[in-house]
């Protein structure tokens, strides 16, 4: 059974959300939220496996959330809810602790696909988003030699993830892991994974 939180300020979403998903038998919707505040009242009594998140909310929008969640390390995933669809922003979402994005106006096949990728494997992200985080990773292979699975790693790791989610990401040892983060440093001459994330963002890679 997988357990649901729904957070959205507009109450019509909220209940068309519920009446899509009330009928699936390996989903439960455990509770529901109007604002950034309400989800962490929520969080401080029970953790739902998948998290809802619309990104505009008032009080606290889903950004400002998300940093607080990743802050308080609640073992939750996050599928992000948006009309926006511009790349920086998608990108922005990811890099903010998001494990998963979708545009408001998706079908109901695609929101159960996504709940259930994101709860089997930790991640879901439409073939466009995967091309568009793959293609800012397009300087990182031509400059530095590194591997596309080294590529995946970089990924993750300026998605905020830590070497154990990674492996299980990836589906590797935390040992594998930690020896492609050595050698990626080594490649691009850094000292750490901060240094890391920064050269990223600078480059454009993520």
């Amino acid at each position: 059974m997988i357990n649901l939180l729904i957070a959205d300020d507009h109450r019509m979403f909220r209940e068309g959300l519920i009446s899509l998903l009330k009928e699936e038998k390996d989903i439960h919707i455990m509770g529901e939220a109007s604002t950034g505040k309400e989800i962490l009242e929520l969080l401080d009594d029970r953790l739902p496996d998948i998290l809802l998140l619309d990104i505009e909310m008032p009080d606290m929008d889903g950004f400002e959330v998300l940093r607080t969640l990743k802050k308080r390390e609640f073992n939750i995933k996050v599928l992000a809810l948006t009309m926006h669809k511009t790349a920086e922003f998608i990108k922005n979402i990811i890099k903010a602790g998001a494990d998963g994005y979708l545009q408001k106006d998706t079908g109901k096949e695609t929101l159960i696909q996504a709940i259930v990728q994101l709860h089997d494997k930790g991640s879901y992200y439409t073939p466009e988003v995967a091309t568009l985080m793959l293609d800012d990773l397009r300087g990182l292979n031509q400059n530095s030699n590194i591997s596309p699975r080294e590529k995946e790693v970089v990924q993750l790791i300026v998605a905020g993830n830590t070497t154990k989610e990674i492996a299980e990401k990836l589906f590797l040892s935390k040992h594998t892991i930690e020896s492609h983060r050595q050698n990626i440093l080594s490649k691009l001459h850094l000292k750490n994974s901060a240094e890391l994330v920064r050269y990223a963002i600078q480059k454009g890679w993520a």
